[in-house]
């Protein structure tokens, strides 16, 4: 498995394999209750899988895959190097988990490019495994199923419940402007 901060990555133009990856977004323990406070009533925070890097708490909030991993996880999640955020998001184009960040923060997705990677280098590390594409979607599936992930939405029927998954439907729809 390689780490690394969002904030190192973004400040030393670090480039990550192109090979496809299952990636894991790792949150600072200490800002759950700003990031997770609209689910507050559907959290079980004692099912997040938790882990230290240099000497910090994190917990393990979101996991996604891509076949071409510095694409996906560098410029998409990270860099929007697109600039879906200042072209505007209606397409549907903006990162999933720039999408549910924004809801959460109760950040307008098309003018919060700064203050969602800001938030990013602050808070989070991603951690990513290399793997086939023929492996790719059921190794995403299976993570996501083995864990409790409040920031995801796809694979987690069973996992987290309808309400939890309505209010991140809900507050992503109304950050869209």
């Amino acid at each position: 498995m390689n780490k690394k901060s969002v904030k190192e990555i973004r400040q030393n133009g670090i480039e990550i394999t192109n090979e496809p990856i299952v990636y894991y977004w790792w949150f600072k323990t200490d800002i759950f209750n700003q990031l997770l406070n609209k689910l507050n009533s559907e959290i079980d925070l004692n099912k997040i899988k938790r882990n230290q890097f240099d000497g910090i708490e994190y917990g393990l909030l979101y996991i996604g895959q891509a076949k071409k991993g510095h694409d996906r996880l560098v410029k998409y999640h990270m860099l929007d190097s697109s600039n879906f955020h200042l072209k505007g998001v209606e397409n549907g184009f903006l990162s999933s988990l720039r999408t549910t960040l924004c809801g959460l923060l109760e950040l307008p997705m098309s003018v919060s490019k700064n203050e969602v990677n800001q938030f990013m280098d602050e808070n989070c590390v991603v951690e990513w495994e290399n793997c086939t594409l023929l492996e790719l979607n059921e190794l995403e599936k299976n993570r996501i199923q083995g864990n409790y992930l409040p920031l995801n939405y796809q694979h987690t029927k069973g996992v987290l419940t309808k309400e939890h998954r309505k209010i991140l439907s809900e507050s992503k729809k109304l950050m869209r402007k």
